[in-house]
């Protein structure tokens, strides 16, 4: 059936599954590395886990060779859940074989957490943890924050590139997705490129503060997957500092916007970004937050500069759903507590 009314490409389906586990198993090299940096062992448990994303994927993508690349929505959003359940079945094997995390439901947990940017934690002490492993925690924010199928696209070219919007409308987050260039794999680049930037310039901005590289990668891949895992238990907290926390607020804010309004702004298509409703009104609600809550608080801080400050973090944090703390919010009046608890999301 033409239409695709009728018929299931169930091999494009495990083909692209394989794709996704190989994609991976690649982006384990990076935790691997760290954790050979810093002579860890977890480091076998990395590899060990590499190499079953390499092989169930390879012999998903040889095994499910399509006959026809065609496939259609109801395709794309089996393709996005089955890939997800995988990515992450096998992104808990990390904590589970390192035994950092001896339980695999709640390495599972973790990862799922990760890599749907909800921040949710089994682990209570991040501190005690490897090198390797918190790095993998938090890479998961910074793939999911776009979206594992889009960095597919965007890394491994696809036949029939219209059939691409199926999977970006099945993955991508927002009430609507369009291409930026005539390409679907393009557009993709461009998404991720844009992010990759980002994100430098934030992992950039920290080690001018004097953050550690460590701490700094870690923090903007939260920041980036509006995430929140941290390096620290008191979270960004732990470094009581105003540099860093303007920092990481402003870029959770920059990574909260539609990435659509960056490529406009990178095409010099102003008008576009300044007619924007949905960025107005996200930057309206963050002025008017941010105002209402540094007047509410002036009275449990030293400064005005001390107030602005953890009502511009927190906002900003909660605003864009990072989940990031510098301050116990808690302990401010409840008319504070109740404004962060209605901000929109």
């Amino acid at each position: 059936d033409p239409s695709g009314a009728l018929f299931m490409n169930y091999r494009i389906i495990f083909h692209m599954a394989g794709r996704v586990l190989l994609a991976e198993a690649g982006l384990l090299v990076l935790p691997l590395a760290v954790s050979l940096l810093y002579r860890e062992d977890c480091a076998w448990a990395v590899l060990a886990s590499m190499a079953v994303a390499a092989v169930l994927g390879g012999l998903l993508t040889l095994l499910a060779r399509p006959r026809s690349h065609k496939f259609f929505s109801r395709e794309g959003y089996i393709i996005v859940a089955l890939a997800w359940v995988l990515l992450s079945a096998v992104g808990a094997l990390p904590f589970w074989f390192s035994r950092e995390i001896p339980s695999y439901a709640d390495a599972f947990f973790e990862t799922v957490s990760g890599f749907t940017t909800t921040g949710a934690s089994v682990m209570t002490d991040v501190e005690s943890m490897p090198h390797g492993v918190l790095m993998w925690r938090s890479f998961t924010h910074w793939v999911g924050g776009m979206g594992v199928l889009v960095f597919v696209m965007a890394i491994v070219p696809m036949s029939g590139d219209g059939h691409g919007m199926h999977l970006l409308r099945a993955e991508v987050p927002g009430p609507t997705v369009g291409k930026l260039v005539s390409r679907m794999s393009d557009s993709a680049k461009i998404l991720y490129g844009i992010y990759l930037i980002i994100t430098i310039l934030e992992i950039l901005s920290l080690l001018a503060g004097g953050m550690p590289l460590f701490d700094a990668c870690i923090h903007s891949f939260g920041s980036a997957g509006t995430g929140g895992f941290s390096s620290r238990n008191l979270s960004v907290g732990a470094y009581d500092n105003a540099y860093f926390d303007v920092v990481i607020g402003i870029f959770m804010l920059l990574f909260g916007i539609n990435f659509n309004l960056y490529y406009f702004l990178l095409t010099r298509k102003f008008r576009e970004v300044f007619q924007s409703e949905e960025l107005r009104t996200y930057l309206a609600v963050v002025a008017v937050a941010v105002t209402a809550i540094t007047i509410n608080i002036l009275h449990l801080y030293e400064s005005v500069g001390n107030s602005l400050r953890h009502a511009f973090f927190q906002v900003s944090s909660i605003i864009t759903t990072t989940g990031y703390a510098t301050v116990d919010f808690n302990t401010w009046p409840t008319s504070v507590s109740y404004t962060h608890l209605t901000l929109p999301t």
